[in-house]
């Protein structure tokens, strides 16, 4: 149906998950983690630490959500194999994500100790928060030492009122680089969120185009749509390739200073709509941060002084924007890599 959205398949990807409805499911997520460690060739003190992480994630979804489901699979990292646990929800979202990774729960019945515990068993965590839609995290643990990747946080909330955001996103991760995109699909709702999500497809399908040929494939699958702006970035271990149609933002914070993206004015889904998007590339540094936000976020977005904050986890950050800087009365989508 157009306009409906299915967020726990968009995150898994049409992997063969197991439904997390009781205890029993809990087992059978511990057992496939420990099957797929030993046809990886992890360790077993890797498998077990990530035996625990997938077992808190799955006891989680039983106490704080809905529909929750898990994905265990394969992540290799050059020539260094891995497990990624994948574990997505249909439920309310973490609004409080600095005290659920701090292991601290802000209310009763909110998510506390367990995603503080996947944190520390893991090697690399990624969180993907949409208030009012539910949330995604993916845990990895490698067979040896890989160089140190950058983690991913996305925070999101719909235009009030709306069941669903009319901003979509999301990351693909591809050998040691990440591909990346922000879609704001025009207006609110459903129908904007139809927009959004084909190009959020469009990244999962074709995640090593550079920025630019991926907007200009785009604006041909939105022919038809209300259209929507959307940023691209592909992001290596030496830096950042960036493109964007309209109004979207990019900014990037780190020792050296901060760096803001420009975008091209224009809408996919028009004809030529993406013709003058132009590929930019950045060096980046270990410790640089980048934040990819919507227009629901204020042009006021300035994170250059608070370096505490971005040393924190970039869910943490994207949170932080979310709430510090969003406005009142529209769609917002934060990505985070840092």
């Amino acid at each position: 149906m157009e306009g409906a959205v299915d967020p726990v398949g968009e995150w898994l990807g049409g992997g063969a998950a197991i439904d997390v409805i009781d205890t029993a499911s809990v087992s059978l997520v511990r057992e496939r983690v420990r099957a797929e460690g030993a046809r990886v060739g992890l360790p077993e003190v890797a498998t077990a630490a990530l035996v625990s992480a997938a077992s808190e994630l799955a006891h989680n979804q039983l106490a704080h959500a809905r529909g929750g489901r898990i994905l265990v699979r394969e992540q290799r990292r050059g020539a260094v194999p891995g497990v990624e646990v994948v574990a997505a929800d249909v439920g309310p979202g973490i609004e409080d994500v600095a005290g659920a990774l701090r292991g601290r729960a802000s209310r009763p019945g909110s998510l506390g100790a367990g995603l503080s515990a996947v944190l520390e068993l893991s090697d690399e965590v990624d969180v993907d928060v949409r208030l009012g839609e539910g949330t995604c995290v993916s845990a990895r643990k490698f067979a040896a030492m890989v160089p140190s990747g950058r983690r991913v946080g996305v925070f999101g909330r719909p235009f009030p009122g709306e069941p669903v955001s009319g901003d979509d996103g999301g990351v693909v991760r591809s050998g040691g680089a990440i591909a990346v995109a922000l879609v704001d699909g025009l207006g609110h709702g459903p129908l904007a969120r139809d927009a959004s999500s084909r190009a959020r497809h469009v990244l999962v399908r074709h995640p090593d185009l550079p920025p630019s040929e991926l907007l200009s494939f785009c604006d041909v699958a939105l022919r038809g749509t209300r259209g929507a702006v959307m940023a691209a970035a592909q992001v290596d271990p030496n830096g950042l390739t960036f493109a964007a149609v309209g109004d979207v933002g990019a900014h990037v914070y780190g020792p050296r200073g901060s760096k803001r993206f420009a975008a091209t004015s224009a809408i996919l889904g028009t004809r030529g709509g993406a013709r003058r998007a132009r590929d930019e590339r950045q060096e980046l540094e270990a410790w640089d941060v980048v934040v990819f936000f919507t227009d629901g976020v204020t042009s006021r977005l300035d994170l250059a002084g608070d370096r505490e904050l971005l040393r924190e986890h970039p869910i943490v950050v994207a949170a932080h924007v979310v709430e510090r800087f969003a406005r009142p009365n529209d769609d917002v989508l934060v990505i985070v890599l840092g």
